[in-house]
């Protein structure tokens, strides 16, 4: 039996059940579409027209609001709980919530510090359940492995920058996540690579365990970096590098996500038809061999870092939603998860500092992703904001 797979088998049931009693109301999965869930009952369907037109039709055939900032229960919601993202994904029944640098108040001492904590969510996009939370470390999420070297000085500890979630089944998941090390005075760190967790449904919170040492050392890209999506029999990471500006790799939803020469790559060429090669490794994120095709002029992607990438019942298209420079908010289409993607389509700018935008579909009434609600930080509380499309 492969390791994973045994780690599996060794979780206890009871630790899965008890999820269900949470003290905020556990999101009912039959409410909504989970990624990568395809409806083809009679849900609203509509076309994006081209990216131009898009423009100019913003408040008659679309429009896009900010519904308020999101909301953490009990003591670490009134001490001022922000950070500068948070990712949601579905795994079963349950809305997993996973966040960066977080602290109250902007100050470590008022409710501790974790790079990557994780929580459950709600029945309302609004609101994280941290309902049970004294220290926000108490929830860190993707951890080291026991093989992991200790931090070297100047730098006193680890660092783990995390993608949300994709599911293997209704009560695992995977995520993978990037360790560093840091704690300097001067504020350095040191990059260390590519770490994959095993996500499992714990009584009060969510649950990473490193299965393995590292995937890659400190050259390669970061997997998984923008988004990962799981989608048929894979799971799609995309990743920022090459001459696009975004990568994407896939592995079976399998054991086969621990091995680096089990990744494949998409090779960088424009071509509707797909090319991928497995190199054994995970690439440099300045590989000029790997990466995915947009329709852009210039060729390349408006995205700088974190976003999310889904898809869309009501577009029936795979959509990526991301931020640039920090104040425009994007999104491109394609027909596969690979692409090719369309042009850039704006969302949203001139609100001000956005980063990390990420999609919240699981939380779009019925499942239909004629609305879809999004959220941005940074470095305090989080936007959130609703798309509704009329097309």
């Amino acid at each position: 039996m492969r390791f994973l797979t045994a780690f599996w088998a060794t979780l206890s049931r009871s630790a899965v059940a008890a999820v269900y009693a949470q003290a905020v109301a556990p999101i009912v999965a039959s409410d909504h579409a989970t990624t990568p869930t395809k409806f083809t009952s009679a849900l609203p369907t509509g076309d994006l027209p081209d990216s131009a037109t898009f423009k100019a039709q913003n408040g008659t055939k679309w429009k896009i609001e900010y519904v308020g900032d999101l909301q953490f229960s009990g003591t670490l919601g009134t001490k001022g709980l922000g950070g500068d993202k948070c990712r949601s994904s579905v795994l079963g029944d349950r809305v997993i919530w996973n966040c960066g640098d977080m602290q109250c108040a902007g100050d470590w001492r008022v409710c501790g510090f974790s790079m990557g904590p994780a929580f459950y969510g709600t029945n309302s996009v609004m609101v994280v359940n941290t309902t049970s939370v004294a220290l926000v470390q108490d929830n860190d999420f993707a951890t080291v492995w026991p093989g992991d070297p200790a931090p070297q000085a100047p730098q006193t500890a680890w660092g783990m920058d995390t993608s949300n979630v994709a599911p293997i089944n209704d009560t695992h998941g995977i995520a993978y996540a990037w360790e560093i090390w840091r704690g300097a005075p001067d504020g350095s760190f040191v990059d260390r690579g590519n770490a994959v967790v095993a996500v499992t449904l714990g009584e009060t919170k969510p649950i990473a365990t490193r299965v393995g040492p590292l995937l890659s050392g400190p050259d390669a890209m970061q997997m998984g970096h923008l988004a990962i999506l799981r989608d048929g029999d894979y799971i799609y990471s995309y990743s920022m590098g090459g001459p696009s500006g975004i990568m994407v790799s896939r592995v079976a939803a399998s054991d086969d996500a621990l091995d680096a020469a089990k990744y494949e790559f998409l090779v960088a060429r424009r071509s509707d038809s797909p090319t991928w090669k497995t190199p054994g490794t995970v690439p440099a994120p300045t590989s000029t061999e790997y990466g995915m095709q947009t329709a852009n002029a210039d060729g390349t992607f408006g995205c700088n870092v974190y976003g999310s990438v889904f898809y869309s019942n009501y577009l029936r298209k795979y959509v990526i939603i991301c931020t640039a420079y920090m104040h425009f908010t994007n999104i491109y289409v394609a027909d596969q998860p690979w692409g090719p993607w369309s042009a850039e389509y704006g969302l949203l700018e001139g609100w001000g500092a956005g980063y990390g935008s990420h999609a919240h579909p699981e939380y779009s009434p019925g499942g239909s992703h004629k609305e879809v609600y999004f959220s941005q930080g940074p470095n305090g509380p989080f936007n959130i904001f609703k798309v509704t499309f009329d097309f």
